[in-house]
């Protein structure tokens, strides 16, 4: 038998990235869900009415939840494990029958979001395009745009047929900013001798020592390079440090989308408290308590070690 479950105001049922194969039906209260819009890259935020099921794509395909689901008023879900969803649905065709109609609209609004991304003027290749991009930037001599743009079709493309060419832009950028930059007598910069030579640990070392000169476009540059071309260890590393510079130069928005990216991409790492912590201090910066409230008390129970002071 399903479960009736309260949920107290500002509390979260799931994160984007939990495994949890549960079906929900909302009996009574107000909840929001949130996701992120894969053409615009913004989060977006729809209300469940009473009586609407949640949750059913993911449960049902066992795989990681697409998007967040808080509280916004005191409520009470039912919730169904996969077993006693497919008995219920099995009894009620007309229920079944809605939920398709609602998947139908959805694939329908997918569909024309992925034409959308995909239509141009010229009907030009996205990966081809970028990779065009890059190498204008770069035979002009503007290392640095030409580097954004290749750490950008990086993570877009990481399987993309220009992955090498790329690559060495962004290693080309890192070092004509390093020569802008200057390297200290007394070492607090260094850097490989040529862009061949520039190994992911090393950009990474570079990162932090620009952090903590305070120059953290540069910080954020580099840290961004490591998560394009990385182990899955120090890739973790880096998310985390991007974050906290996103909020220090008060790029709240992005701030949360990389935590949002992070917790789909690692959703066992044990760095999600910490990333939760830094996303709700991004919420808190845009006066959104609720939401910045609810990421605190996620972290705090997954481990009180994040939550600064905790123990």
């Amino acid at each position: 038998m399903p479960k009736a479950i309260q949920y107290k105001s500002n509390s979260v049922i799931y994160f984007a990235g939990d495994s949890d194969y549960r079906v929900f039906l909302l009996q009574k209260g107000k909840l929001v869900l949130s996701a992120i819009d894969i053409e615009t890259g913004m989060q977006i935020n729809e209300y469940i009415r009473e009586g609407e099921f949640f949750g059913v794509k993911s449960a049902l395909g066992k795989f990681p939840r697409e998007e967040s689901v808080m509280v916004v008023a005191d409520s009470v879900c039912l919730a169904f494990s996969t077993a006693e969803f497919e008995l219920f649905a099995q009894n009620n065709t007309r229920i079944v029958m809605k939920m398709l109609k609602v998947f139908s609209n959805q694939l329908r609004h997918i569909h024309h979001q992925i034409e959308s991304i995909l239509k141009s003027e010229e009907q030009t290749n996205p990966d081809d395009g970028m990779y065009s991009v890059a190498l204008a930037f770069c035979n002009s001599q503007d290392f640095g745009p030409a580097a954004e743009v290749a750490m950008r079709y990086l993570q877009l493309f990481p399987s993309g047929k220009h992955i090498s060419e790329m690559k060495q832009l962004v290693q080309k950028g890192l070092v004509h900013q390093d020569k802008n930059n200057g390297v200290s007598e007394n070492g607090i910069m260094t850097q490989p001798k040529n862009e061949t030579e520039a190994k992911p640990e090393e950009i990474y070392s570079m990162a932090e020592k620009f952090e903590e000169q305070g120059k953290l476009d540069e910080a954020l540059r580099q840290y961004q390079a490591v998560i394009s071309n990385a182990d899955e260890t120090l890739k973790r590393k880096a998310y985390l440090k991007a974050i906290r510079c996103l909020y220090k130069t008060e790029n709240y928005n992005r701030g949360i989308q990389t935590g949002t990216n992070f917790i789909s991409s690692f959703p066992s790492s044990p760095e999600i408290p910490f990333v939760l912590v830094e996303m709700g201090n991004c919420y808190k910066k845009l006066n959104q308590m609720n939401k910045a409230e609810a990421f605190y008390a996620k972290a705090a129970a997954m481990n009180p070690q994040a939550i600064p002071g905790g123990n």
